[in-house]
């Protein structure tokens, strides 16, 4: 007899909820006002619905907990497929349980700063109910319906969830917890209980309709003679028309999908999914990344596969799991902290099969996000114009490519570059890589061996860079306006040249270990002239960016724009790092060409590496002048630094034919003006230097003395006189005096040798000159 008042009761608030909805909505349609979702702050924030059922010591809420219990055990003891009864029955008490609190704790989504109606120990009361809905009954019912396909009851319980860890996520004092009082917040409210969340929502998305049983909601209109007689069936009947009657809006005003299609609430719990990651993540990065945040790699396996969908949310998917696994990288603990994450076992595989599962699965996330989202989505959605309708709040496609090299480099400088080679060949890589590894040879040897993934990534960044140093000329000449698109291009550079530079010593580091990587038959020689391919290619996006500006840069230097330098010392970094190991003679015979009519200029015996050169060092020239009181270490401060191995491979091979020599002429007198300008600055900086404690500062800057001496030494000799040559006196000088003065005996030998070699200088200037 209770538990029929009880029911007719919850009956009762929802037609009541429905009618007050209905006339909220048609009395603000007629005095014209907008709604309101949050109400007055001198109001209690209670609703005739929240106090009905927290009345009489949360009876109704004990009431509807009882009702969502009995449908979990009746799952357990039952089989669906059968049209079990009891099972059938327990799911329409289900469906009205969850309806009632799903309009209780949605009624205003926004007004998350909640005020109980009651005030003491009914407090406590309700905070019982609610923790032990959203802690174990309402996880417990998705997971007992993860073989069913999904429904209505299935959004509104994620819904649910979601409003009751916002509401304690966002309380402020302490929090009571199974009678305790938690000395942190995130102990109750935290981390882990939005990562325990997801993990049920992703499981219970993944699981869906995997089974053969009838959805409850069918066995319960085809079943013609249930329980103990027609009273039964009809109070299910009644039940359920009462629900489906009002299931095209609920009370935020949001039209919801109709019972026959099924796709409509797939669509909708895949969103709640979305925002759920999307608030983790913001909860796990202000808590600065500690161990609770970590999410199941069963549930990190099945977000990335979900983000390979053909599906609304999945391109928001792939963008969350992407700030994931940044914040696993850039936590306090990095490298232990995604070793952690991705090594369990809860997959159901053995240490090595799992390594190589996660290996395969980050390198499909990265690939897709590159090959497919980076060219096509998120591509469509650089637009600002466009409308991003079916995108949660603060989810934004733009930088995306940036993002995902950021990525690929955090993992390649903490697990080396291994992650990225792929054998088609090797026990079990069938099975794993067919379920991760869209992006595959398909049984077929490939000419690039183990690294062709690693290859592909090259080409790609060196493609990326040349296309958005395209993009930036173009923004350059119209005129450079501050814009957050103009940052999107300058960070992809900037990614992209990381990449290329990472690639350079990888490349450094195969030719030290004298062919060990190529006898081991990782490397094969295709794919090393491939690498090399896409370095000369970037190499030579570098030289047409610098020749572009070459000519107006002393005019614009000082209205050039803080973004515009950047990407210039970007180029003249790679300029440095890459040409430095290959055969500048070759670098220097090449023409200049005119792109439009493709063309040799009528300076053709200037080479365009040569102008690009002579470009980049008046550029980073102006920068270390800008720079000149930077506190920074000097590689940072002197861009120049960069570019010192290489101007030293051009003096140096001046001699060896007519046209390396008319090339290497043209740079002179910028060497010479450059080179004063340099040794003057890092000469103030080390008169400046506290020797005695920065003594690795003090190392840097005499070794990039050192080097830039040599260069002097070798133009002078190598060249004719130039009355240019004489501005290299006074800094000489300069050094001479500061070099005499007492320092660290760790440095004596040091400065001993460097005074030797500006004394040589010195020498050879009065003589050849």
């Amino acid at each position: 007899m209770k538990d029929e008042q009880q029911l007719a009761s919850l009956v009762l608030l929802i037609r009541l909820s429905t009618t007050a909805s209905s006339q909220k909505t048609k009395n603000e349609h007629n005095d014209g006002t907008k709604p309101s979702s949050v109400e007055d702050a001198s109001q209690p924030l209670s609703s005739p619905l929240q106090r009905a059922l927290e009345e009489n010591d949360c009876k109704l809420l004990f009431f509807i907990g009882r009702l969502i219990h009995a449908y979990n055990d009746s799952v357990a003891c039952s089989n669906a497929k059968d049209g079990d009864t009891k099972i059938t029955t327990a799911y329409a008490l289900l469906r009205l349980a969850i309806h009632v609190i799903f309009l209780r704790y949605t009624e205003d989504i926004s007004g998350i700063n909640y005020r109980a109606a009651t005030n003491g120990s009914n407090n406590n009361r309700v905070d019982q109910c609610e923790q032990y809905l959203f802690r174990k009954l309402l996880p417990a019912t998705l997971r007992a319906r993860a073989s069913f396909d999904l429904e209505e009851v299935d959004v509104e319980i994620a819904l649910i969830m979601r409003c009751l860890l916002l509401r304690y996520s966002q309380r402020q004092g302490p929090v009571i917890l199974d009678g305790k009082q938690m000395k942190k917040k995130s102990d109750c409210c935290g981390e882990l209980l939005w990562a325990n969340f997801i993990e049920a929502l992703v499981d219970h998305r993944v699981c869906r309709g995997e089974g053969t049983s009838l959805s409850p909601l069918q066995n319960a209109t085809t079943t013609t003679a249930i329980g103990d007689g027609d009273e039964e069936r009809l109070m299910v009947q009644t039940i359920h028309s009462i629900l489906d009657g009002g299931a095209q809006s609920n009370d935020n005003g949001k039209t919801k999908p109709s019972d026959d299609n099924s796709s409509d609430w797939n669509s909708e719990f895949n969103k709640v999914i979305v925002g759920c990651i999307q608030t983790f993540l913001q909860h796990a990065n202000s808590g600065g990344g500690e161990s609770s945040f970590m999410l199941k790699r069963s549930t990190i396996f099945e977000m990335i596969q979900f983000s390979q969908q053909s599906d609304a949310m999945s391109v928001h998917v792939y963008v969350l799991v992407l700030q994931y696994l940044q914040l696993c990288m850039q936590s306090t603990k990095s490298v232990s902290s995604f070793q952690k994450c991705f090594t369990s076992q809860d997959i159901g595989l053995n240490d090595n099969e799992s390594e190589e599962a996660i290996v395969a699965s980050i390198r499909s996330f990265a690939f897709y996000g590159l090959v497919v989202l980076g060219n096509t989505v998120a591509s469509s959605m650089s637009n600002s114009n466009q409308q991003e309708s079916d995108a949660p709040p603060q989810i934004s496609m733009k930088g995306l490519r940036a993002k995902i090299y950021t990525l690929a480099m955090d993992l390649w400088r903490s697990f080396g570059p291994d992650w990225l080679f792929y054998d088609s060949h090797a026990p079990s890589s069938s099975k794993l890589n067919n379920e991760f590894w869209w992006f595959r040879s398909k049984n077929t040897e490939n000419q690039l061996g183990l690294t062709w993934p690693l290859c592909t990534l090259v080409q790609l960044v060196a493609g990326d860079l040349r296309l958005n140093l395209g993009r930036w000329v173009t923004i350059v000449e119209d005129g450079n306006t501050p814009s957050q698109d103009n940052e999107y291009v300058c960070s992809e550079i900037e990614s992209c040249a990381t990449v290329i530079l990472e690639t350079v010593q990888l490349m450094t580091s195969l030719a030290d270990d004298e062919g060990e990587g190529i006898a081991s038959g990782v490397w094969v020689p295709e794919a090393l002239l491939h690498i090399r391919k896409s370095l000369e290619d970037a190499l030579n996006s570098s030289v047409q960016y610098l020749n572009s500006f070459s000519g107006d840069q002393d005019e614009t230097r000082n209205e050039v724009s803080d973004q515009a330098i950047n990407v210039g010392r970007i180029c003249c970094m790679l300029i440095g790092t890459i040409a430095s190991e290959l055969e500048v003679e070759d670098l220097l015979i090449s023409p200049s060409i005119d792109e439009r009519n493709m063309q040799l200029t009528k300076e053709a015996e200037t080479s365009c590496f040569a102008s690009a050169l002579s470009a980049g060092m008046l550029l980073c020239n102006a920068v270390g002048e800008k720079n000149v009181t930077n506190a920074e270490r000097l590689e940072t401060s002197e861009p120049l630094c960069c570019l010192l191995p290489c101007i030293m491979s051009v003096i140096a091979c001046s001699s060896s034919n007519e046209r390396v020599e008319t090339a290497v002429s043209s740079l002179n007198d910028s060497v010479a003006y450059v080179m004063s300008q340099f040794l003057h600055r890092i000469g103030v900086r080390w008169n400046h230097l506290d020797r005695w404690s920065q003594i690795d500062e003090s190392f840097t800057i005499l070794s990039i003395a050192g080097l830039s001496l040599l260069i002097i030494e070798e133009l002078v000799t190598s060249s004719a006189p130039r009355e240019e040559y004489q501005e290299l006196v006074p800094p000489l000088n300069l050094w001479k005096e500061a070099l005499s003065k007492d320092v660290e005996d760790a440095l004596e030998e040091h400065v001993d040798k460097t005074l030797q070699q500006v004394g040589n200088c010195l020498i050879i200037l009065k003589t050849y000159q």
